[in-house]
């Protein structure tokens, strides 16, 4: 980390002093920075990150700096502290920057800095679709703007092609390796100084392992000689850093041994893998972590078990957290590691973590793609408000135009009615083919996604089931009271929600196959409420209030109707008012309840018994009032589910001569009322 550190506040030392772009921006005789960049800049010398992050909120607060200089700052001391969420979280805020109000140098470099570290950690994280829609975004914005390219830069240029290299467009890829190449070749004719070899042979080695991990290695050779041919410029130096010679050794040797082990020259690997490990980078905490990849690579499992021992250590002086990267990157090789190995309760132990950190994970995943979602729509949103304004200004300047061409079509519409009649006739049977065939295209796509889901939904507690079951047959494992209890609560779990989807499906092969629905039980609104909110579970979720309003003529009367299919239906709405009041979804509408609310309300009379079921959950627009009960359709793709429930839950109801519907008068959530018939209700 200090190594990092150190090339970083460098750049940041550098930034504040003069620009490394030469941009084609308005001219001023002010560059921008002021006291409070020196401040900032002292501060973050004595690594004192903390108050790094302090004093930057404190000077924006009073306008000392302005947002975009702020984001900089503050997200290179999170970067430092490993707190890299903390940093994607708050590289969201560039979409609110408008570029053309970057009068100064300092802002506008500011801005191109922050965008370059936000693409490098999206390919650290391996969120690649995301790296080259956040890096061609800025590019268009500078552009538009009247400054250079941002991606003609040999960093950016880099991340680019390792991007569509691992999305296979290798062509692409290729295309933007060389325009890297060519900006180092410019970069070291003008600037030949040990931090700019050490950031030019970072890229090559960046570009090198991209083609190693996917198995281009003929076209990696040229990208390692380059790098030796640094190494040996910033080792023969004037001013030679002994610290980044260490560490270009250390990245060249470990290259070299991957690909020698890729083309299957084993001694030559060991050579260069030896040569790694002698140096003073390969020793440090996080070196140690990412060598495994190699010891791992040629069934070296006990070193790399021995070195995922300080894994946790690595985990929390960086400061990561368990999220679906980090389980993968991490907690999954460590995993392999010790069970090939043979250290099976090590193993098991790990499989246990990761199956507890998975949940959490998955609701960090979600919150964080939801943020980026929001913050992207409502960039794109102003775009489109400004779009439609022009196409405004456009109509009314062709009014009189659109006037003089209506009075020559009625003319040509009186000549040629009885062909337009023939036209029309075969116009409308096209039309109606192609409504026909977008319908037909639509019912595909949902039933295709339908299936991706039913997949998952089905595979995550299958997979559960399988590892466990695993672990039960295997004689070697020993395994106490306490776990075995714990495995058999999950077993259980997943074996009930396979169950209830099974269940849910058959309750659909019913639903569309029209079977008719006997109406002989007799029962009474109360007892179907009650059955209703045991079958769903509701009172047990934590996340909400859950509170039952039952009517006294709802408690005395009683009718015939099909109690199972009724119980179903309800249960079902109750589900939904579960789902979509989830911390993930919920937004409070009172400040006076921090939880989330759901209330189930019966009513009855002579003609009809009326259930409500009111939450006050993520609500739904008034434009989906019907499309919701259509099949397999979900408005938050980011929402577990198959997207059939409220089309069950209405088929069972409309086959009991009732209905359910969404009260698109409810503004604090979602009310949906299912009523049923009581045409032979007795009252006791």
């Amino acid at each position: 980390m200090s190594n990092i550190a150190r090339s970083l506040f460098i750049l940041m030392a550098m930034v504040v002093v003069t620009s490394c772009f030469n941009q084609k921006g308005p001219s001023t005789t002010d560059n921008g920075y002021n006291k409070a960049d020196s401040i900032v800049s002292d501060i973050g010398d004595r690594r004192d990150f903390p108050r790094l992050i302090e004093v930057t909120d404190s000077f924006e607060r009073i306008g000392e700096l302005p947002p975009v200089r702020a984001i900089f700052y503050k997200t290179i001391a999170y970067n430092l502290m490993g707190k890299h969420r903390t940093a994607l979280h708050l590289y969201y805020q560039l979409a609110k920057i408008d570029v053309n109000e970057l009068k100064t140098q300092a802002n506008l470099e500011s801005y191109i800095y922050s965008c370059k570290d936000y693409v490098r950690l999206l390919c650290d994280m391996r969120r690649y679709d995301r790296a080259l829609r956040e890096a061609y975004n800025a590019d268009r914005k500078l552009k538009a703007a009247g400054y250079d390219s941002f991606v003609d830069h040999h960093d950016i240029a880099q991340m680019i092609g390792e991007s569509q290299l691992y999305l296979e467009q290798a062509d692409e890829a290729t295309k933007n390796f060389e325009k890297s190449l060519q900006a180092m070749r410019q970069r070291l004719t003008t600037n030949n100084t040990p931090l700019d070899l050490r950031e030019c042979q970072k890229n090559m080695n960046a570009i090198a392992k991209a083609l190693i991990h996917i198995g281009r290695y003929n076209d990696a050779i040229p990208w390692i000689e380059r790098q030796d041919s640094l190494f040996q410029m910033a080792l023969n130096h004037p001013q030679c850093d002994s610290v980044y010679v260490d560490e270009m050794k250390a990245e060249i040797n470990y290259s070299k041994a991957l690909l020698a082990h890729g083309q299957g020259r084993a001694d030559d690997a060991e050579r260069a893998f030896a040569a790694y490990q002698s140096t003073q980078t390969a020793k440090q905490l996080g070196s140690i972590i990412y060598s495994n990849e190699y010891l791992m690579q040629t069934h070296r499992y006990a070193e790399a078990a021995r070195n995922y021992q300080q894994l946790d250590r690595y985990l929390k002086q960086s400061g990561y957290k368990a999220d679906l990267d980090n389980i993968g990157r991490y907690l999954i090789p460590k995993y392999r590691a010790n069970l090939l190995a043979g250290n099976r309760d090590s193993a098991l132990f790990i499989a246990t973590k990761v199956a507890d950190y998975y949940d959490t994970a998955l609701v960090r995943q979600k919150i964080s793609d939801a943020d980026l979602l929001a913050t992207v729509y409502n960039t794109e949103g102003k775009e489109r408000q400004i779009a439609e304004q022009r196409a405004k200004l456009s109509q009314q300047r062709l009014w009189g135009v659109a006037v003089f061409t209506i009075v020559i079509i009625i003319f040509l519409h009186i000549y040629m009615i009885q062909r337009r009649k023939a036209f029309r006739k075969l116009n409308a049977t096209n039309q109606q083919l192609i409504i026909a065939n977008e319908r037909a295209e639509e019912s595909s796509r949902m039933k295709t996604k339908f299936i991706q889901q039913i997949s998952h939904e089905v595979r995550t507690p299958l997979n559960v089931l399988s590892g466990f079951s695993q672990v039960l047959a295997s004689p070697d494992i020993k395994i106490n009271a306490n776990e075995l209890k714990d495995i058999s609560q999950k077993i259980v779990e997943n074996s009930d929600r396979i169950t209830k989807l099974v269940d849910k499906m058959l309750d659909l092969s019913m639903v569309n196959s029209h079977a008719n629905i006997a109406c002989d039980d007799t029962t009474s609104p109360a007892e179907i409420a009650t059955l209703a909110v045991n079958q769903s579970g509701i009172k047990n979720a934590a996340h909400l209030d859950f509170l039952l309003e039952v009517s006294s003529e709802a408690v005395s009367q009683t009718f015939t109707t099909n109690q199972k299919s009724a119980v179903k239906a309800l249960a079902l709405l109750l589900d939904n008012a579960i789902k979509f009041t989830h911390p993930l979804a919920f937004k409070s509408h009172h400040t006076d309840h921090p939880k989330a609310r759901v209330t189930l309300s019966v009513s009855s009379t002579q003609q009809q018994v009326t259930f409500v079921v009111d939450d006050t959950g993520i609500g739904i627009p008034p434009e989906q009032a019907e499309h919701i009960f259509d099949e397999f359709v979900q408005l938050d793709d980011y929402s577990d589910g198959t997207g059939i429930g409220l089309f069950i839950a209405r088929s069972l109801v409309r086959h009991m001569n009732g209905d359910i519907t969404l009260d698109t008068t409810c503004t604090t959530g979602a009310r949906f009322v299912m009523y049923l018939r009581t045409e032979k209700s007795i009252t006791n």
